[in-house]
């Protein structure tokens, strides 16, 4: 006698009520696991980010007609300090999402009974400590070697930073939402943060665009924090005179968008894949 056998796909897998203790601990394993990765491959990446700050200077070096322009330094240096941010965000978000779903690894970790958003925290908050230390030990490497002075140094540049910080993080979520779909994704990441470094202020002061220039740079990622930063450390304004003049509210709604529109989708697309089987090995 004949059986018949039905197969079925297997649930994904039930979610587990978690304790703020055990999240903790299961972010802090995400982000080692990423962390001890990227650390593996700093040789590559030293090199690209020197290769970057060669460039800074080089340009510096031609806008200044062989010189370095002290009054520019400043405000093109903070720029350049959130485009490595950027710049390592994105790289590392796509990255390690392709090459996870390359080998596999990426379905594994999403059919373990740890809910997507906790494993989203544990990558994001390794590729975020990441890149501000990074970014950090370059720029002070350029500041002191170029003598860089920040006349207004000020906790309440803090503010802007932290919001910017997030900012970033919300498009490279994004990005990594789309990667999970995209083939092509890595040309569109070359070009995203091709455009990020030459607008966001990182070489050319976005003030010195043309005003319509000036409207499509502050539509990307991490430019309205930047120009907040500028005008705190450089021009000595205070979080009261950015946030009368709306300086600091376009930042807080642009830094929300960035955040929904990035965790939305890349909770979206896990889902769908995990559904679909398509966060496997192509």
């Amino acid at each position: 006698m004949a059986v018949s056998q039905t197969f079925t796909r297997p649930a994904v897998r039930s979610e587990v009520n978690l304790g703020l203790p055990a999240v903790g601990r299961m972010v802090a394993g995400e982000t080692a696991k990423h962390l001890s990765v990227l650390w593996r491959r700093r040789a590559t990446f030293a090199i690209e980010l020197a290769v970057m700050a060669v460039f800074y200077l080089v340009v510096q070096w031609v806008i200044g007609g062989g010189r370095f322009v002290d009054e520019l330094l400043p405000a093109t240096m903070l720029g350049f300090y959130f485009y490595v941010v950027a710049y390592l965000l994105l790289v590392k978000v796509v990255t390690g999402l392709l090459e996870e779903m390359n080998t596999g690894t990426l379905e594994q970790i999403h059919l373990s009974p740890l809910p997507p958003w906790l494993l989203s925290v544990g990558l994001l908050v390794a590729v975020l400590i990441e890149g501000v230390l990074v970014a950090t030990a370059l720029s002070a490497v350029l500041v002191v070697a170029l003598d860089v002075d920040f006349a207004g140094l000020t906790w309440d540049a803090l503010v802007p930073a932290a919001l910017t910080f997030l900012n970033v993080a919300g498009f490279a979520m994004l990005v990594g939402g789309v990667a999970l779909t995209v083939a092509s994704i890595g040309a569109i990441n070359h070009v995203l943060y091709g455009i990020i470094g030459m607008l966001n202020g990182a070489y050319v002061p976005v003030f010195a665009y043309p005003e319509w220039l000036q409207v499509v740079a502050k539509l990307l990622p991490s430019t309205l924090g930047i120009d907040a930063m500028r005008r705190i450390l450089i021009d000595d304004a205070t979080l009261a005179s950015i946030w009368s003049d709306g300086s600091l509210p376009w930042l807080l709604v642009h830094t929300a968008v960035m955040l929904l529109a990035g965790w939305t989708v890349y909770q979206w697309q896990v889902r769908r894949g995990l559904r679909d089987g398509r966060l496997g090995p192509k």
